[in-house]
Formats: structure tokens, sequence, C-alpha cells
């Protein structure tokens, strides 16, 4: 009899899974993805390609290196400041990006930036943004209250630069991700996530095991 629940499902491989020790992609069944990699030897994969949910849920690690969808980067979206700010009431503040962005929207908190920091280098954070802590006595943030076209209001005073970018994260958006393009798994490792397509290095004594789900 088969198993219905989806943890045990998953966990054991029930929905299915694939050994492969080639240097060819592995793509799931129909309506299906990747759900857990399990590495049999050391392994360094050249394509960890993850279904792009953006902004229906998280992401995943990758071998892409596209900053906008990719790595867990760039948070929900970013937006270089311009150096014009007016602060209201001492308390909050309104920082003028350099163009409307739908993606921002109030209730994200926000990171400053540099505009000169990229996907392979990392975030080099502003120490004017405190660090998200999302619950607790130590909770702490920058907060999107208002969004007014290119004026975003905080509720934190920040001083940017015109060198210096806004970066926004939600609930299923984090920031500072970068790629797995060249990165060795070590043998006995399980990676969870939701992939479209893996392709391992081919390894006669090694490889991985792919196993599927919803």
């Amino acid at each position: 009899m088969g198993q219905n629940s989806t943890e045990v499902s998953y966990g054991f491989g029930q929905l299915g899974s694939v050994f492969t020790n080639l240097a060819k992609p592995v793509f799931p069944p129909k309506d299906h993805v990747i759900v857990a990699i399990q590495f049999l030897a050391d392994n360094t994969p050249t394509a960890m390609i993850t279904e792009t949910l953006d902004t229906f849920g998280p992401q995943f690690p990758t071998t892409d290196d596209t900053e906008a969808t990719a790595a867990n980067y760039l948070g929900v979206t970013q937006a270089a400041c311009t150096g014009a700010r007016t602060t209201v009431f001492k308390t909050n503040d309104t920082v003028t990006i350099d163009g409307a962005n739908a993606k921002i929207k109030v209730g994200q908190n926000v990171l400053l930036v540099d505009d000169s920091d990229d996907i392979d280098s990392g975030l080099t954070v502003d120490s004017e943004t405190a660090t998200p802590i999302y619950n607790g006595p130590n909770a702490t943030k920058v907060e999107v209250l208002k969004v007014n076209g290119v004026n975003i209001t905080l509720d934190t005073v920040l001083t940017p630069a015109a060198s210096q970018t806004l970066v926004f994260l939600d609930e299923y958006h984090g920031v500072g991700g970068t790629t797995t393009e060249g990165v060795k798994f070590p043998k006995g490792l399980t990676i969870y996530g939701r992939w479209a397509t893996v392709t391992p290095e081919a390894d006669a004594d090694g490889g991985i095991i792919c196993y599927f789900g919803k």
C-alpha cells in the first residue's frame, strides 16, 4: 500500500527518485520537481537550476547567477538611491529612488548596500541598517511604511548616498546568497529545495540520487 504522508513520501523517495553518475542532466516527471539531492561522493554539479518561485515562494541553491531571480541574492528587488531624503518628525525618513518599482510594498524590510556589489562579491551592508531580527526582545528592522512612486518612507532615519542601493526583503526573499558554481558538495550530504534539472560531474565511483516531489 502506498504511503500518503507527504513528509515520509519525500523523505523516502516514494514519489520517485533517480541515480546518476554521468555528466548529463536529470529531469523530474511531469508536474514534479527535484526536492532533494543526495551526494554519494564529493561532487561539483555543473547545473542546479531551481524552479523560479519569485514572489510565490523561497529560492534555493543554484548555479544560476542571475542576480534578480537566483541565489537569494537581492531579496524581492533593489532600488538605487539618488541621495535625496526628507526626515519627517525625526522618526521617519523618505528616501528617493531612481525610478518607481511595483515590487516594493509596505511592510517589507530594507537593507542599505553599495551600488558596486554583485552576486560574486556579495553585499556590503551599511551599518545604518539594523540586522533584521524578526521576533523576541532584540527584534530590530528598517521597514517600509509608505510607497509613493519614487519616494519610499521608512520607519527609521537613513542617510543613503547616491552610490548606495536599497534592497527589500519579505517573507519569501532573503538577501546575500551567491551561486553554487564550482562548489564541491561533500559525500553523504543531502540538500533540499525545488530544482527543475540537475547535472552532476561524472564520477564512475560516486554520483547522486535525485528525489522527486510535487
